[in-house]
């Protein structure tokens, strides 16, 4: 059911408009949705106004008066590509229910105004890539088609943003990823990835955690079949010499597995202290379980935030509890616009919030902010000039900067690394 957003409540959720118009609401975002008790008053961080490089300190532009913009206002229209089912739909949804949310606000509260007077509001569908790097080419290259669509945000599993990478350059289409942390061989102007990547945050997690345990015996199991869980088992293995710890085991499964005894048995011989579990949420879920069963008594880490995930928490009947995980933003943290994105989430969805949640709002708004720059809702060649100048856009999940050429990394990206306590509970480590 569509959750209504009061005039009062999005006066402070979005800063990209001063005052609170009245237009027509957005359509309601895809999904498991509360029933329509109105989200509490908040304030959520929005595109930066600033008429040549983004700068989101800069104050927003004024809105228009609501019959002005029922006129002229545009529609910045955005082709939503991600895993709402299949293995990685945890994190497909999360990142999809955010770049929805945020589509959502500012099109409620009228939309936002370029550096050129024009004001726009934003739509973003919804194209389900399951687990299959084919079905995110297609849908990639469905809105490239469509020359009313302005760019693909998403998706979040590596292998769909991987396979889109050199197809966004074939087909001409901008693609800002929602998380996909697996290392691209060869970037291209079209593809941006906001989040960090794994080569980056695997590798400072595994030097932290031995800096503050002092590793002896560490084995690494990983789905061979999804290329950031391989990449991330492979970061973290070939470093060990240089960091000081030992890969006593190295075994490796595919997705869909669903009996994991004998890697484990294997693992348990070693006396492994240390265990990397590189695995989609149900087969990590089931790894860890089974762990318990067969007797592995050895310190639990994995990448891209899973542990962290209360649906990882239920699915593992919390055999994951004391686990560590890296993500880029400590979503429990005390700032106010993280907060706030959070109240306003949670009035909007039935799922908790995760790091790809904060990832597919900020993409959104990061197309937002090149749209300002540009000046047009259609033409794709200038949204990249923009994105590519992006310098210290202040998202949820920290600052993005992009240069591009030579990548769409995040060159401001940062690596917060943490023990799980709870339900979607944890704390830092420092």
């Amino acid at each position: 059911m569509r959750q209504q957003l009061s005039c009062v409540a999005l006066g402070s959720l979005v800063v990209l408009v001063v005052g609170c118009a009245a237009p027509t609401p957005a359509p309601a975002p895809a999904g498991a949705q509360k029933p329509s008790a109105p989200p509490a008053a908040a304030r959520a961080p929005a595109p930066a106004a600033a008429p040549q490089k983004p700068a989101a300190a800069q104050p927003p532009a004024q809105a228009k008066p609501a019959a002005a913009k029922a006129a002229v206002a545009k529609v910045v229209k955005l082709a939503g590509v991600n895993a709402m089912t299949a293995q990685s739909a945890s994190y497909g949804t999360r990142g999809q229910h955010g770049a929805q949310l945020a589509a959502k606000l500012v099109s409620a509260a009228g939309g936002f105004t370029d550096s050129c007077g024009n004001t726009y509001t934003i739509d973003v569908s919804t194209g389900d890539m399951a687990n299959d790097r084919n079905q995110a080419i297609a849908l990639g290259r469905k809105a490239a088609e469509d020359k009313d669509v302005l760019a693909v945000v998403g998706p979040t599993p590596s292998p769909g943003f991987i396979a889109l990478v050199p197809v966004a350059e074939q087909v001409k289409i901008p693609v800002v990823a929602i998380g996909a942390a697996a290392p691209i061989k060869e970037w291209n102007r079209w593809a941006y990835r906001p989040a960090v990547s794994a080569s980056l945050a695997d590798a400072q997690m595994a030097k932290r955690l031995h800096q503050k345990f002092k590793i002896g015996k560490m084995a690494l199991i990983y789905d061979q079949t999804q290329d950031a869980q391989a990449g991330s088992a492979k970061i973290v293995r070939d470093q060990a010499k240089d960091v000081g710890y030992e890969v006593v085991a190295y075994e490796a499964f595919r997705v869909g597995d669903q009996d994991f005894r004998t890697q484990l048995t294997k693992i348990k011989g070693t006396g492994a202290d240390w265990l990397g579990v590189y695995a989609a949420t149900p087969e990590l879920a089931k790894i860890t379980q089974q762990m318990v069963e067969v007797g592995v008594k050895a310190n639990l880490f994995t990448g891209f935030g899973t542990f962290n995930d209360p649906v990882a928490w239920d699915l593992s009947n919390g055999t994951i509890k004391g686990g560590y995980t890296w993500a880029g933003v400590n979503m429990n943290a005390k700032d106010q616009r993280l907060q706030d994105f959070i109240k306003a989430y949670k009035a909007n969805f039935t799922d908790e919030p995760t790091y790809y949640s904060a990832l597919g709002y900020d993409a959104v708004l990061l197309v937002a902010d090149g749209v300002k720059r540009s000046c047009s809702n259609v033409d794709r060649e200038k949204l990249i000039e923009a994105l590519s100048k992006t310098d210290g856009y202040q998202g949820i999940v920290g600052k993005i900067t992009f240069k591009n050429p030579p990548s769409g990394e995040n060159l401001t990206g940062d690596v917060v690394v943490t023990r799980t306590t709870g339900r979607g509970d944890f704390e830092l480590v420092e």
